[in-house]
Parts: C-alpha cells; sequence; structure tokens
C-alpha cells in the first residue's frame, strides 16, 4: 500500500478536487459565502471535467469500456433528466417567467456545476481511497467554528443549551446546521464503517499470505500492517469527534428535532450492522484468546456508542417534550380541512385528547406537507419557481399569511417542477442505494448506503428545497454516481 504522500503524488487533480469539494462542503450553508462558493464551483468544475476526459482517454486507450449496472443507469439518467426538465419547464410551462429565468441562471446553473464536481470527487476517492478522510475535514472544522461560538453563548446563559438560531453563528437558522451536521455524520459513518470492512478484508489476505510463506509475506506485508494499524486508531478517533460535536450542536445549539433523529437513526442503523458483524467475525475466528478480545474490545466500543447516543437523546427530550405525543400530533395535523392554524391567522394549535396542544413544529410540518401534496395533485407539471407553496396556496386560500414552505424539500420540489421534481431525484438516489446494497464487494459501499438514506430522509422533512440546499443535493447526487461508478463496473471491449 502506498504511503498518503505517494499517493498525493500520483493525483495531484483528483487531490484538488477533494480539497475544493471539502471547503465546499464546509461553508456551503454558512452565512455570506455566495462569492467563495461561485469561485469554487467554477474552479472545480473545469477541474473535473479535465478529470473526466483523461478518465474516459485512458479506457479508450485500453479498449475498455465500463458496462454499468441498470440502476446506475437509472440513476443517472434521472439526475439528467431532472436538469433537463428545469429548463424545458421555463420554455414551455413558466408561471412566473422572470423569477425562474433568475433562478436558471443562479440555483440551477450552480447545481449543474455541483453534479459535475461531485461526481468527478466520487470518482477521484474512487482511484484514490486514502483521500477520503479529508473530503469531511471542511465539516467538521465549521463545526468546530460553531462551537468556539457557541462557549461564550453557553456561560453568559450559564447552561448548556445556548439555542440562537436566528443570531450571529456560522450557521444561520437550525435547518442548516442540521443539513451540514447530517452530511457530516453519515460521511464519517461511511467512512468508519467501510474501513472496517476494508481492514477486516485485508486482514483475512495477510493471513492467507503469511500461512502461504511466512517468511515472504512478513517483510512484503510489514508496511501495510503499520499503516492498517495506523487507521484503525486514527479514522475511529476522527469520526468518533465529528459524529460528537455534530450530534452535540444538534442537541444544545440548534435544539433540532429533525437533527437528533436523523442521527439517532444513522447511528442505530449501523450499531444493528455492526453488532452482526461483530458476532459474525467473533464465530468465525478460531483461536479462542483472539476471540475473546475482539469481542471485549467491541462489545466495550458499542455498549460506549449506545450510552452516548442514549445520553444525546434523553438530553435533547428533556428539553422537547414533543416526542412522547408524536403520532398522536400527526394523526391530528393531517386533519388540514378541520383544523386551520396551518393558515398563519392567529388560531390556536388544535388539541389532543388530553386537552394539550399539539406540537408546533410537529404541526406545521405534517399540515405544510398534506397541503402540499394536494397542491401537487391540483397542478402536477408546478409552476417553475423555487418556495413557491405560498403563491400556489393563495390561490385556493387567500388569507394565507403563513412559510413558502412546505419542510419537505422533496414536496417543495414537487410543488415547483410537478411530478418528475418530486420523482426524479429521490428516485435516483434510491436507485444508488439498490446498486450497492447487495454489493459486498464495493469499495464505498457504506458511503453510499449511509449518504443516500441519510438524503432521503431528511429531504423529505427539511426545508431545502432552495439555493444551497438544491445545490448540496445535486452535488450529493453527482458525488455518490461517482462514487458507485467503479463499484458497479464490468468492463468490456471497447469498438474500435
Amino acid at each position: 500500500m502506498q504511503s498518503s504522500s505517494n499517493s498525493m503524488g500520483l493525483d495531484k487533480t483528483g487531490l484538488a478536487l477533494v480539497l475544493i469539494s471539502s471547503v465546499l462542503l464546509g461553508i456551503w450553508a454558512t452565512m455570506n459565502t455566495i462569492a467563495l462558493r461561485n469561485v469554487l464551483l467554477w474552479i472545480g468544475t473545469v477541474a473535473a471535467l479535465m478529470y473526466w476526459w483523461n478518465w474516459f482517454k485512458t479506457y479508450k486507450s485500453n479498449h475498455t469500456l465500463p458496462a454499468l449496472s441498470w440502476l446506475y443507469w437509472l440513476a443517472v439518467s434521472l439526475i439528467t433528466f431532472m436538469l433537463i426538465w428545469v429548463v424545458i419547464h421555463y420554455f414551455f410551462f413558466a408561471q412566473n417567467p422572470q423569477q425562474q429565468l433568475s433562478e436558471l441562471k443562479s440555483t440551477w446553473l450552480r447545481s449543474l456545476l455541483a453534479v459535475i464536481l461531485g461526481s468527478a470527487t466520487g470518482l477521484a476517492l474512487n482511484r484514490n481511497p486514502r483521500f477520503m478522510p479529508w473530503l469531511w475535514l471542511g465539516l467538521l472544522l465549521s463545526f468546530v467554528v460553531l462551537v468556539y461560538q457557541y462557549i461564550p453563548k453557553a456561560i453568559a446563559k450559564q447552561s448548556l443549551f445556548a439555542v440562537d438560531h436566528f443570531g450571529d453563528y456560522i450557521y444561520w437558522a437550525k435547518f442548516n446546521g442540521v443539513l451540514a451536521g447530517t452530511i457530516l455524520i453519515a460521511g464519517l459513518l461511511g467512512l468508519m464503517i467501510d474501513s472496517i470492512w476494508q481492514n477486516n478484508a485485508k486482514d483475512k489476505i495477510i493471513q492467507h499470505n503469511m500461512k502461504a510463506d511466512q517468511e515472504t509475506s512478513l517483510h512484503l506485508n510489514g508496511a501495510t500492517v503499520k499503516s492498517n494499524r495506523i487507521n484503525r486508531i486514527a479514522i475511529p478517533i476522527y469520526v468518533f469527534i465529528g459524529v460528537c460535536i455534530a450530534t452535540y450542536s444538534f442537541v444544545f445549539i440548534f435544539d433540532a428535532k429533525a437533527g437528533v433523529g436523523m442521527a439517532f437513526i444513522l447511528i442505530a442503523f449501523w450499531l444493528g450492522v455492526g453488532l452482526l458483524f461483530i458476532l459474525k467475525n467473533a464465530v468465525s475466528e478460531p483461536d479462542r484468546r483472539r476471540r475473546r478480545a475482539f469481542l471485549m474490545k467491541s462489545l466495550f466500543a458499542f455498549i460506549l456508542v449506545v450510552a452516548g447516543l442514549f445520553w444525546f437523546t434523553a438530553q435533547h427530550i428533556k428539553n422537547n417534550p414533543g416526542w412522547g405525543s408524536l403520532f398522536e400530533d400527526m394523526a391530528i395535523s393531517t386533519q388540514i380541512d378541520t383544523h386551520d392554524h396551518w393558515k398563519g391567522t392567529g388560531v390556536a394549535l388544535p388539541l389532543r385528547k388530553d386537552g394539550t396542544p399539539v406540537a408546533g413544529n410537529t404541526y406545521e410540518r405534517v399540515a405544510f406537507a398534506t397541503l402540499g401534496a394536494r397542491l401537487i395533485s391540483l397542478n402536477p407539471l408546478g409552476n417553475g419557481s423555487l418556495r413557491s407553496f405560498r403563491e400556489d396556496i393563495k390561490k385556493i386560500e387567500p388569507d394565507y399569511r403563513n412559510h413558502p414552505y412546505t419542510h419537505s424539500a422533496w414536496i417543495d420540489l414537487g410543488l415547483s417542477f410537478g411530478l418528475p421534481g418530486l420523482i426524479f431525484v429521490p428516485l435516483a438516489l434510491f436507485s444508488l442505494l439498490l446498486c450497492a446494497v447487495p454489493n459486498p464487494r464495493a469499495r464505498f459501499r457504506a458511503m453510499i448506503i449511509t449518504t443516500a438514506f441519510a438524503v432521503l430522509i431528511l429531504y423529505l422533512v427539511g426545508e431545502y428545497a432552495f439555493q444551497h440546499g438544491v445545490e448540496i443535493l445535486f452535488y450529493l447526487s453527482g458525488f455518490l454516481c461517482g462514487l458507485a461508478l467503479l463499484d458497479c463496473i464490468k468492463l468490456r471491449p471497447l469498438n474500435v
């Protein structure tokens, strides 16, 4: 295995793409960074196009082309169709052409650049897996800055809770912090799980080699064993710090129910997979002493993570009692014809059976999602403008005075661009997820699964269908396509 310095020397363009993406991810959802984002996107896109061209030339010179899974092509096609549909919609179905043209030249142009940059970054990481930790460093550092801003506020309030949604934090409004934090947690968890799987596979190869020729294998594999030991220490520490900072921010800085829920779902999912992995490897280990040591270390780490997860969750529930009545609140909130608090005209929140009002944030999300779905059914082609919920609903309810979004990015995209906006990108992400799940040989299987899963859920419950939220969505979609490319490849001869 090559050292990091050697790897970097072999693919400087790939490393540049990863570092540009790292900086972009770190600043994308933060305040007052639009100029820097534009510069990085254009520079990154030029480098990305060159990278893709060189990759194609390499395969062409070897007289081979990749034969990809139909699920992979479905994902790529759907993302492409979505971008084409946005342009078609402007020329033939626009209801507010001036605003739609402005968004085409800003948000959607940046989204196109983001897809290109993201896909090339995924390809670069596929060819240089050791660059992966660098990708998430920008996001981690942004949360370090956030904690630096939080500490004086917490001291002044003499409380761990220092919520200031619209203050001077680097992330303005909690939904931006939840977006960045969820991506960070998903990326770091994917990094660690992939690292564990890869190290386990390498161990089996090394053990096999040592049995075949102990003296030769010790000489050849010494550097590999040392490198693996460093990775096994450094990556878990790196992941632990990042996940803890993001989860802590969800609880004590943003007080974000969606963020805590996302962190719980992602960590609990991989805890379940991890427990199965521990049991499987313990059973397959013939040496009793090594099996016992493996079980003790693994179960200690497992218990530590579970305890930390439940502590964070308990702290959040203390400050957010709405979790206990979540399902009852959701059922009541769907009754938009019976309860009209959603209009924003001062009508009180509906009451539960015990006479207490439903949780306001739960009511808004469910009621607006229900309204949005109804509006899409009335206008299946959409109106072409982002954040069009208020305009659409005023056509049937003139007294509406509430938010311009539904709290669900998928529904908001459906309102803007009809059924294609509602279906295309989620289905593309789901296709990539299905491409990775049954493929144990995929190099970044966990990364693809975790990121696609996180984005599908987060954009279902978050108000991200505008500006940087759309740009990040298309960056991650392109990134997963690039990351899954070599995992789905079967080389075939090129007809020349």
